[in-house]
């Protein structure tokens, strides 16, 4: 393998390696406002007596 070949593949490497941590970033940040959205269309369903309650308990 050349010295041409070799700067490819780590490049190709590097960016492969990058492409996988920006996708991981992503679904994160994706999955935890989807989890925000879902909890709160879970409280908006909730009576202000089940969420008073629930309060309660977290604390």
């Amino acid at each position: 393998m050349n010295s041409g070949e070799l700067t490819g593949v780590v490049i190709a490497a590097a960016l492969a390696v990058l492409a996988f941590g920006v996708t991981r970033l992503a679904v994160r940040h994706f999955a935890r406002r989807r989890a925000a959205k879902d909890q709160a269309v879970a409280q908006v369903n909730q009576s202000r007596q089940v969420r008073r309650a629930q309060e309660r308990r977290r604390h």
